[in-house]
């Protein structure tokens, strides 16, 4: 029960991080120094996310990094090639935002919100890897954020 309890609550803090970091890159976003290099990662996170979401149409998206009791684990659309495309399309917006108005903080943000990111989705996994028995052989053909590197 208190290892449930504590699961939870990592989970939950893990979410809160992503938000605080992300509202840190939205708040210190002041102009567009680097328009095209910001919208080309502006771009590539909403067709991500919009592609990502359609894929999970049969499943329950979810915040939590928690899978819902009734998912279904999703290997098509970029599920196909990217474990995680939803942090993938967040790191993208986040970059996007950071070029925006960059600054060593906001970097720092930025670099803070891919560590968080890689220590949810770990959390992610390890749930996953419990929930459905052909989690590890998914690993095993899919990157987990960027298509064959990490």
């Amino acid at each position: 029960m208190l290892r449930g309890q504590l699961l939870k609550m990592k989970a939950i803090l893990l979410v809160i991080l992503q938000f605080t970091l992300i509202l840190l890159l939205l708040a210190g976003t002041r102009g567009m120094n680097h328009l095209v290099l910001s919208s080309i990662f502006f771009g590539i996170a909403v067709l991500l996310m919009v592609w990502a979401i359609a894929a999970m149409k049969q499943s329950r998206l979810r915040i939590m990094p928690d899978p819902h009791r009734e998912a279904s684990l999703i290997t098509t659309g970029p599920y196909r090639h990217i474990r995680h495309p939803m942090y993938t399309a967040v790191l993208c917006g986040g970059a996007g935002l950071l070029f925006a108005h960059f600054s060593f903080l906001r970097l720092c943000y930025w670099a803070a919100l891919a560590v968080v990111l890689v220590l949810k989705l770990l959390y992610e996994e390890k749930m996953l890897t419990q929930k459905f028995k052909n989690y590890a052989d998914y690993t095993k053909t899919t990157s987990r954020i960027l298509p064959w590197i990490f």
